[in-house]
């Protein structure tokens, strides 16, 4: 048991990405993630970055979601309901929304959904 609870945070750790891996595509106007997951914007530029999300609650708890460019963590926190969440980005790695603590015990499914993205120059 301990060793599984010392293994737990390497498990979902993110592991750093090179510039190189950006490659710029289209943009997802809405995303779902019904498990443990991440969602890649390939937006690979400097920009004001808005993200409309929203958490199912399972056991109380909403959905851990982490937005990430690269290694870097740019928020983190746990989604209840519906949440805006806006970030700035270098342009320097992928940019990320990830799901960590998903739960599934009927009539309780934790999920998290981006609802709508939106980019500033």
């Amino acid at each position: 048991m301990g060793l599984a609870l010392w293994a737990l945070p390497r498990a979902f750790g993110l592991k750093p990405l090179g510039q190189e891996a950006c490659v710029p595509g289209p943009l997802p106007e809405r995303g779902e993630l019904w498990s443990n997951g991440v969602l890649e914007i390939p937006l690979c530029r400097e920009a004001r970055v808005g993200l409309l999300l929203e958490g199912t609650l399972a056991q109380g708890k909403g959905p851990n979601a982490l937005v990430v460019e690269g290694s870097r963590v740019l928020w983190q926190g746990e989604v209840s309901g519906v949440k805006e969440v806006w970030v700035r980005t270098t342009g320097r790695g992928t940019l990320a929304l990830a799901f960590t603590n998903d739960l599934y015990q009927p009539p309780e499914d934790r999920n998290l959904f981006l609802r709508a993205l939106r980019v500033e120059p």
